[in-house]
Parts: C-alpha cells; sequence; structure tokens
C-alpha cells in the first residue's frame, strides 16, 4: 500500500516539473506540411524547444521550458525570410 502512494504522489508531482510555455505564432495557411519544414528544422535547434507543431490554417505551437524566451523579432524575420506573413505571437504559461 505504500508502495503505491508514493507511486500516485510521484506522478501527482510529475506535472510540477513539466513548467514551460506554450507559443502560438499566427500566419498565412499552408498549402502542405513541407512548407514549414524548414521553419521547423531552425525552431526545434533552439536550446530550450521541446516540442513544434503546426495547423494548416497557419498556426505554429512551440512548447519550451521556463528558461526559453522566443524573440518576436527573430520569429517575424524568420517567417518572411521563409514567404510567410507575419500576423502575431502569443506566450502562454503552462
Amino acid at each position: 500500500m505504500k508502495f503505491l502512494i508514493l507511486l500516485f504522489t510521484l506522478f501527482a508531482s510529475v506535472s510540477v516539473w513539466a513548467d514551460g510555455k506554450l507559443y502560438t505564432i499566427r500566419t498565412n495557411s499552408f498549402d502542405c506540411e513541407y512548407c514549414i519544414y524548414d521553419l521547423e528544422k531552425k525552431i526545434t535547434k533552439m536550446k530550450g524547444v521541446k516540442e513544434f507543431d503546426s495547423d494548416v490554417d497557419g498556426l505554429l505551437f512551440i512548447k519550451a521550458d521556463d528558461t526559453f524566451k522566443l524573440d518576436e523579432a527573430y520569429v517575424k524575420k524568420l517567417l518572411i525570410d521563409n514567404g510567410f506573413d507575419y500576423k502575431g505571437m502569443t506566450e502562454k504559461k503552462e
């Protein structure tokens, strides 16, 4: 029984370790998933980025740790250099 309580406590505390940030970036819609491949490669190489996902409607989602800070000017330049419009970015603590 003590083992189960310890196990439950351990799993319950994992959410404390999972803190981080979620960035949502808005751009124009994508014709295909390959269109954002270069963006994904560049963003996922950044230290602190945990996950990258996209939506064909023009949304990019970046999950990162608490120490990570995504520079809005960098995002804007990256999008424009790759042929996309920059329509905004939000940051949310998870």
